[in-house]
C-alpha cells in the first residue's frame, strides 16, 4: 500500500468509524479533517486513534439526554492524545524512543491515570444500573471495582508490566461482558446477534473464519456496553 492510500485509509476509517457512533452521517468539517490530519503526522496509530473516539462516544452515551449528539470530532482530541501518550509510554523503547525526562509522563504514571479514569467509568455504570435495578451487572461492577484498585497499587509498587496489566482488565472486562449478556432476553440476545450477521453479511466473503468470528464478537460486546452503559477495561486497544 502506497504512503497516499494509507493516508486515505487513515481518514476513511475515522471518518467512517465517527459516523458508525454518532448513529448518523455527517460530513466532517475542515477543522475534522484537519484534526485527523494532526494525529497522523503525530504518528497516531490508527487503532489508537480509533479506541480514543469510542472511549469519548461511550462517555457521551452515559450523560446525553435526548436526542443530543456529538457534533465534532474535536470532542475527542483529548482522549486521543491521551491515549496515544499511553501508547508511547509502553511502546517508546521498542520505537527507540528516548527515556522520558523529569517533567515528561512516565509509563507508570500514564498507566496510573489512565486506571483511575476507569474505575470513575465504572463508578458511574454502578449508579446506572443502580437506577436500572439491574442487579447482576451491579454485582458484577462492584466485584471488579476493589480488582481495579488492586492493579493500580500494583503499577505504584511492582515493576510495570504493560502486557500482564493488559491480560488481568480483559479479563474484568470478560466478567463484566457476561453479565451483561446474561441481563438480555433470549429475544433481546437473538437480535443482537441477527444484527451483527447483517452487518457482516457483505464482508464475510473476504474474511477469514477468525476474522469474522473476531469481528462479530466485537461488535456484540460493543453493543452490549453500549445498550447497559459500560466502559471498555483495556488500557489502549
Amino acid at each position: 500500500m502506497s504512503g497516499t492510500d494509507e493516508a486515505d485509509e487513515y481518514y476513511r476509517a475515522i471518518e467512517e468509524e465517527f459516523n458508525r457512533l454518532r448513529g448518523a452521517p455527517m460530513l466532517l468539517s475542515p477543522r475534522d479533517w484537519a484534526l485527523i490530519g494532526e494525529w497522523r503526522e503525530a504518528g497516531v496509530p490508527l487503532r489508537v486513534a480509533l479506541q480514543g473516539i469510542a472511549n469519548v462516544f461511550e462517555s457521551f452515551l452515559r450523560r446525553a439526554q435526548g436526542a443530543r449528539r456529538i457534533n465534532s470530532l474535536s470532542y475527542c482530541r483529548q482522549e486521543v492524545l491521551s491515549l496515544h501518550e499511553l501508547y508511547l509510554g509502553l511502546h517508546g523503547s521498542d520505537a527507540g524512543r528516548p527515556g522520558a525526562s523529569a517533567g515528561e509522563q512516565t509509563p507508570g504514571k500514564a498507566i496510573q491515570r489512565h486506571l483511575t479514569r476507569l474505575a470513575r467509568r465504572v463508578r458511574e455504570s454502578m449508579t446506572l444500573a443502580s437506577e436500572d435495578h439491574r442487579d447482576d451487572i451491579l454485582q458484577a461492577l462492584a466485584w471488579i471495582t476493589p480488582e481495579l484498585k488492586r492493579i493500580r497499587s500494583g503499577v505504584k509498587t511492582a515493576t510495570l508490566d504493560p502486557h500482564d496489566i493488559e491480560a488481568q482488565l480483559r479479563r474484568l472486562d470478560e466478567t463484566v461482558l457476561e453479565a451483561a449478556r446474561l441481563s438480555l432476553s433470549r429475544d433481546e440476545l437473538g437480535r443482537l446477534e441477527s444484527a451483527a450477521d447483517a452487518l457482516l453479511a457483505g464482508r464475510r466473503a473476504q474474511m477469514t473464519e477468525e476474522a469474522y468470528a473476531a469481528t462479530r464478537r466485537s461488535y456484540i460486546a460493543f453493543q452490549l456496553r453500549r445498550s447497559r452503559n459500560l466502559p471498555r477495561l483495556t488500557l489502549f486497544d
